[in-house]
């Protein structure tokens, strides 16, 4: 059997393994804390720990660890192909190695396991509660993606936020805590990026986002601003990353523009920058960011101010009367 790897060179891996995992760690968005001279923690990953000196991590509650590669297998659940690819920042579907011959990239098998969806809860009160509550996103939407099953609860309480394939097989699922309190979020096992979850549309552009949340938040924003039915495509990348974006591209060719609404901060602005870069000669790409850092902050600022300008108008009514 012949091993994948050797479709890299030696010189390719070198490259990779010299990637700085700190760097990479911000593209994507990851919160770190400094916690020694040469020593991070990633948030919301357990024991996870970059050590600067060295470019290693260590994730203590895994027991896991090493460098670039294995990083991006953790953090993208990648395979070993995936995770050098990505960081190579090319694509390799075409590349033989000599040994190899010319077997077909379509003969080899997928080295990515069975994907599962998590088992779901017998209520979906708790994913409801946190939305409204605690996100504020309006109940239309939610209570639309429910009913189209891209949106349930499991059996740990968690939204479950799904996505499907062309045959509408679920191929994606992103986890959200619904404790308030909570920073617990990530991939399912084995989900693939490339059909992550979305909103589809009828028009020929495409609105890109980080996350679910980020995507119904922008909606619940356009709701709050009486823009009720919008027409325009809705894409979480599940990250920075632009696999979930080229596969929905290839699936909707009538697309022609692309808006990149990442979140405002240097891994957001990054990532744009890559897209628009890599898009430009094909698509119309424009960038749209939040005002704070992400859209969900945008939208709890705009129903603070909505909730004051109600009191507000309520007193000056009151005062009226008396």
């Amino acid at each position: 059997m012949i091993d994948k790897k050797l479709r890299f060179s030696d010189e390719d891996i070198d490259k990779v393994n010299k990637i700085d995992i700190m760097e990479y760690a911000i593209r994507k968005g990851l919160k770190l804390d400094k916690v020694g001279r040469n020593s991070y923690h990633i948030k919301g990953y357990g024991g996870l720990y970059i050590n600067l000196s060295s470019n290693k991590w260590n994730c203590f509650s895994q027991n896991k660890g090493g460098g670039p590669i294995q990083f991006s297998m953790l953090i993208e659940n990648n395979t070993w192909v995936e995770a050098v690819k990505e960081l190579l920042g090319e694509t390799y579907e075409s590349l033989l190695n000599p040994v190899e011959g010319n077997i077909k990239s379509k003969d080899k098998k997928d080295e990515r396991g069975e994907f599962l969806l998590p088992e779901k809860n017998n209520t979906y009160k708790h994913v409801i509660a946190y939305l409204i509550k605690t996100r504020n996103i309006s109940k239309h939407i939610i209570y639309q993606l429910i009913k189209d099953r891209k949106l349930y609860e499991d059996q740990k309480k968690n939204c479950v936020f799904v996505g499907y394939d062309r045959e509408e097989n679920p191929k994606y699922a992103n986890l959200r805590s619904t404790n308030p309190n909570g920073v617990f979020k990530g991939d399912v096992k084995n989900s693939d990026k490339a059909y992550s979850f979305l909103i589809e549309g009828t028009s020929n552009k495409v609105y890109i986002f980080e996350s679910p949340i980020e995507v119904i938040s922008y909606l619940t924003i356009l709701e709050l601003n009486n823009i009720i039915d919008c027409k325009n495509h809705m894409v979480s990348l599940g990250g920075v990353s632009d696999r979930a974006l080229k596969q929905y591209l290839i699936d909707n060719p009538n697309i022609k523009e692309i808006v990149c609404c990442l979140n405002n901060d240097k891994a957001g602005k990054v990532a744009t920058d890559r897209i628009k870069n890599t898009y430009k000669s094909k698509y119309y790409v424009i960038e749209e960011y939040p005002v704070e850092k992400d859209y969900n902050e945008d939208l709890n600022n705009l129903v603070k101010e909505k909730i004051l300008s109600e009191i507000n108008i309520e007193e000056e009514e009151f005062n009226l009367e008396f």
